[in-house]
């Protein structure tokens, strides 16, 4: 590449759309013909010049809590957070869990 700034460019392209595409790195980059690691580090610079992802703002959305006897059976869930980890259940945990889980986020 000519120079820093269209990498960096190349890079932040890149990092948006490996975050908006659901996939791991590791599957991205070899959708893309990319070295994981060189994903990963400019993952990581963004990261650092945004600040952590607890300090960006929060979006909240409206949700009602139901029974557990009134959810019906789904498809796999997917939680994935603004760092990129992704935690992936083939079934539904319980609620009780999740929302320990959710608590105990800094």
């Amino acid at each position: 590449m000519a120079n820093e700034q269209e990498r960096e460019s190349f890079w932040q392209v890149h990092v948006a759309t490996w975050r908006g595409s659901g996939e791991t790195q590791r599957a991205y980059c070899l959708r893309h013909g990319l070295k994981c690691h060189s994903l990963s580090y400019w993952h990581q610079r963004q990261i650092h010049r945004e600040g952590s992802p607890a300090a960006r703002p929060l979006t909240l959305v409206p949700a009602s809590i139901l029974p557990e006897a009134a959810l019906t059976p789904m498809g796999p869930l997917s939680l994935i957070t603004p760092n990129g980890w992704r935690l992936e259940f083939v079934a539904l945990p319980s609620t009780t869990w999740l929302n320990e889980l959710w608590c105990k986020q800094p």
